[in-house]
């Protein structure tokens, strides 16, 4: 069992001969992913379960005038593409909808195809997909940018408050978070 690997902390690239090797250069510990846990599966399945919800409950809600007024995620880019911010509502519905969801499939897909015995896609394209999907993924900015608004309403509107769908989406984020965590790209795709 002769596999070049890399550590992770020095980026030396050395010969392993068993399933646990040591770095020449830094020390550091380096163990090889033969297997993979299924909690980046049941992790991607719930962070997708979330997404849906997540589109049902409103993520804040403010009151001007008397008037109460809601958003969720999908009429946040709907209300930027209505107001002609065009690129700006597409490219985010892309960095915090299409993409995470894309990457959470091609984790299911890779647990499906390994699991069944099953090629839907090439290791190659779930393989680049991975790391395509998981680097446009920026619901953590969309979190941040969140809070940052519900600071500068809070001053601004005499009613902000966080709904049920922010602490959803808290939940999502570290779902999604921890699917790509868990998540073992070279023991899949061997």
């Amino acid at each position: 069992m002769n596999e070049i690997i890399e550590c992770k902390n020095c980026g030396l690239f050395i010969k392993a001969k068993t399933k646990r090797a040591i770095c020449p250069r830094c020390s550091s510990k380096i163990k090889l992913f033969n297997t993979h846990s299924k909690d980046s599966l049941y992790y991607a399945i719930s962070s997708l379960l979330l997404l849906i919800l997540l589109n049902i409950y409103p993520l804040m809600s403010l009151s001007i005038n008397g008037n109460i007024l809601k958003t969720t995620l999908f009429n946040t880019f709907q209300t930027l593409f209505d107001e002609g911010f065009i690129f700006v509502s597409m490219l985010g519905f892309f960095t915090v909808i299409i993409a995470p969801i894309l990457n959470s499939l091609v984790i299911i897909f890779a647990f499906v195809q390994e699991n069944q015995k099953l090629k839907i896609f090439s290791n190659k394209s779930l393989y680049n997909g991975f790391h395509f999907f998981k680097a446009w993924g920026f619901v953590e900015v969309f979190v941040i940018s969140i809070i940052v608004t519900y600071i500068k309403l809070a001053g601004m509107v005499s009613s902000t408050r966080f709904d049920i769908g922010f602490y959803i989406m808290l939940f999502y984020l570290f779902l999604f978070y921890m699917s790509n965590r868990k998540f073992e790209v070279k023991s899949v795709f061997k």
